[in-house]
């Protein structure tokens, strides 16, 4: 550290504690302070001397009470910046080269308080102090403006700052984007290699705006690709190959190759590109000397410089740290998403806000009259009970503050929520019965009740999601090597390949047409409902070929995948017939799981088969 010891232009007043005063130097108490009375004191009571002239600032001859007081607030005013020496030491450690100037200008600063000062003289020393900070930060600013160290710091600082902030840009109408601020972990390690390039650049600085350039630099060398920053080089040297003509064949010509590749091999140096050569790495221009003797045909070191040129990287530095993070970001995501237990997914009932719930404190059943569908009718209502009281946000809710905690985001699992949320509300709907409460044989408006009353079938419903969340949750993270299903998307299955709706008509008929019409339109609607699964099933397939080590088969793929589209359509389509009226209905659901159920067993079966013969 560069240590500041304080400035001592006025001397001291103080001896033995006690402040030296006017009358203590006018011995003959005539009003004012001699030259000899003045030095006299100061030799008796051994104080470092200062200059009379320095206080006697009009210059005839003798200190008058008024000089003396300015004097006495300057020595405070110096003592106040004395009292600093901690924070400047810090300030100007390393830079011990501008600790004159920094005297010289505290020194001029006192001075010029006093001199512009124009409040009642006592108080100058006191004002001085207050704003003192101020004043300081401003010299050791100007001081320090062009110190590289200090510059750097600035400029990374600075950049720093704008990776950040999300950057703003405009879109096709005019209209203000916002984007994503970088994470600050990546933002560190490019700043970490913004700094190590900056010390290289100044290193051999020679210009004389070290701030501009220096950022201009490292934008530069953040932003742009190793290649963008070797374009103008690799054009040069490739011009320099193209004058020596197509063949290379005496020693004037191998000399002139060295050179042009020299030149671009410099660029690089100069640019912060690590390139190698004939396995010699380039970081400095020994190693250029050195990979370049290696060589003594001219074709071959012009294939290497070629080849050099064609791996230069086309990502820029910025974009490679975002990626690297990015991809140890997802994978510790991954690790801790894979270590929870399903358990920790289950929803706590205790903290469900059931008063939007209808019927669910009074001991409500849900009730319905009608000739036929009593049933269906009863179960309608309770979907509708659970959907609209709002319970499925609030489970939503919790699940993502748990994950949230982890650092996961909740769309890691939306999709297994959503498929076990329906599983689940089937599950429970299901399970409902009824009986009839109006004994009438001839009443034709019968009357049915649930035999749960609502509060035991919203309960049956949020127990069956924590047994299936948990039991999909441990299912997925069991192993990589097994097929998953909990996270298959069955939205797509009403949107074509644009992603926009069109549902899958569920039904075909009654109407009057040649037998067998009605089934093949829905057949048509089923296998357009397997196809649009197909893509899903397809990932899922190769990643479990990855993870178990061997070679996707899309042969496999395709009998497996045929062969379950098939038994889903079997199953799931029933078909009605009255003379030449026909009825043909699609149950969606019986589809879907048993397409995806068919699949999984068989192709888990070829795995392991091709499993078994790779051994």
């Amino acid at each position: 550290m560069s240590d500041f010891n304080g400035i001592n232009q006025f001397g001291s007043i103080i001896v033995n504690g006690q402040k030296l005063t006017f009358e203590d130097f006018d011995k003959d108490k005539n009003g004012e302070i001699s030259t000899d009375e003045y030095n006299e004191l100061l030799k008796e009571v051994k104080l470092d001397s200062v200059e009379f002239s320095s206080v006697d600032s009009d210059g005839d001859k003798a200190i008058s009470e008024d000089e003396f007081a300015i004097y006495e607030q300057k020595t405070l005013m110096q003592d106040a910046i004395n009292n600093m020496a901690k924070t400047i030491s810090t300030d100007f450690a390393g830079k011990s080269d501008y600790l004159n100037e920094l005297n010289d200008a505290l020194k001029d600063l006192i001075n010029d308080f006093a001199k512009n000062y124009t409040g009642e003289v006592e108080n100058m020393a006191q004002d001085f102090e207050a704003q003192l900070p101020d004043k300081y930060a401003d010299i050791k600013n100007d001081i320090l403006a062009q110190d590289p160290n200090t510059v750097k710091s600035a400029v990374l600082d600075e950049l720093y700052s704008e990776l950040i902030t999300p950057q703003t840009t405009k879109g096709e109408n005019g209209e203000n984007i916002q984007g994503e601020a970088l994470p600050e972990a990546t933002a560190k390690k490019i700043a970490k290699e913004l700094e190590t390039e900056a010390n290289n650049f100044i290193k051999t600085y020679t210009g004389n705006n070290l701030e501009e350039d220096l950022k201009a630099h490292l934008e530069e060398f953040m932003n742009q690709s190793d290649a963008e920053k070797l374009a103008d080089a690799a054009a040069n040297f490739k011009s320099g190959v193209d004058s020596l003509g197509a063949m290379i064949d005496n020693g004037a010509d191998l000399t002139n190759l060295k050179e042009y590749a020299k030149e671009f091999l410099t660029a690089a140096l100069e640019a912060g590109v690590t390139v190698k050569l004939g396995g010699t790495t380039i970081k400095t221009t020994a190693a250029i000397t050195t990979a370049l003797n290696k060589f003594s045909d001219g074709d071959e070191l012009k294939a290497a410089i070629e080849e050099v040129i064609a791996g230069l990287s086309t990502d820029s530095l910025k974009d490679n740290i975002v990626a690297e993070e990015a991809q140890k970001a997802q994978e510790a995501a991954e690790k801790a998403f894979n270590e929870i237990k399903g358990s920790e997914y289950q929803v706590n009932t205790a903290l469900i806000d059931f008063s939007n719930v209808q019927g669910y404190f009074d001991g409500s059943k849900i009730n319905t009259k009608g000739k036929s569908g009593h049933e269906d009718k009863i179960k309608e209502q309770a979907r509708q009970i659970i959907e609209n009281g709002n319970i499925k946000e609030q489970m939503k809710q919790q699940i993502s503050d748990m994950l949230s905690a982890k650092g996961i985001a909740f769309d890691k699992i939306a999709t297994v929520f959503e498929n076990v949320y329906n599983s689940s509300l089937l599950q429970t709907l299901d399970s409902i019965t009824s009986h009839k409460t109006n004994k009438a044989i001839l009443n034709k408006r019968k009357k049915y009740e649930s035999d749960q009353d609502i509060k035991t079938i919203v309960d049956n419903f949020l127990n069956n999601f924590n047994t299936n969340i948990a039991a999909a949750i441990d299912e997925m993270n069991q192993s990589d090597t097994d097929f998953d299903t909990q996270d298959i998307d069955y939205s797509v299955i009403n949107k074509d390949e644009n992603g926009e709706e069109d549902p899958i008509e569920t039904s075909s008929g009654p109407r009057a047409t040649v037998l067998g019409d009605a089934k093949e339109r829905v057949e048509k609607q089923a296998d357009k409902a397997c196809q649009r699964l197909q893509a899903q099933l397809l990932r899922k397939a190769k990643a479990m070929c990855d993870a178990n080590g061997i070679e996707f088969d899309l042969a496999a793929f395709n009998t497996s995948f045929n062969n379950a589209s098939s038994a889903a359509k079997a199953a799931s389509i029933t078909m009605t017939e009255n003379y030449f009226l026909q009825t043909a209905e699609l149950d969606i659901t019986k589809l879907t799981q048993t397409l995806i159920t068919t699949f999984k067993t068989s192709y888990t079966a070829w795995v392991d088969t091709e499993k078994a013969i790779n051994k």
